[in-house]
C-alpha cells in the first residue's frame, strides 16, 4: 500500500473535488453519458473503519477514468483545484490524477 499511496490520494482528491458540489457532480455524470461511460455506481470515496472500501472506491474510480482526463483536459477549475496552495506555501491537495495512476 506504501508504493501506491500517492496515486490513491490522488483519485481520492479527484473524487472529493467532484462530489464537493452538486452542479460538479451533475457535469461529472454528463460529461460521462457524453463519453458513452454507463456504470450504476458513482463515485464513492473510502472509509476508514470499512475493510475494502478503498478497493471499492478504485473499482468505481476506474470506471470513470476517461472522465478524469477529460476534466483535466477540458476543465481549468479542476486543474486548479490542485494547485491550491496555503499560508505556509505548500500544495493543498495532491494530484491531478494520471493515466499512471
Amino acid at each position: 500500500m506504501k508504493e501506491i499511496n500517492v496515486s490513491v490520494v490522488k483519485i481520492q482528491n479527484a473524487i472529493r473535488f467532484v462530489r464537493s458540489s452538486l452542479s460538479r457532480q451533475l457535469a461529472f455524470k454528463k460529461y460521462a453519458e457524453k463519453l458513452h461511460i454507463e456504470c450504476k455506481k458513482l463515485l464513492c470515496l473510502d472509509v476508514a473503519t470499512r475493510w475494502n472500501s478503498i478497493y471499492l472506491m478504485l473499482e468505481a474510480a476506474a470506471k470513470f477514468e476517461k472522465v478524469f482526463v477529460g476534466l483535466g483536459e477540458k476543465k481549468p477549475r479542476y486543474m486548479s483545484y490542485f494547485l491550491e496552495v496555503d499560508s505556509k506555501r505548500n500544495k493543498k491537495n495532491i494530484g491531478p490524477t494520471s493515466l499512471e495512476d
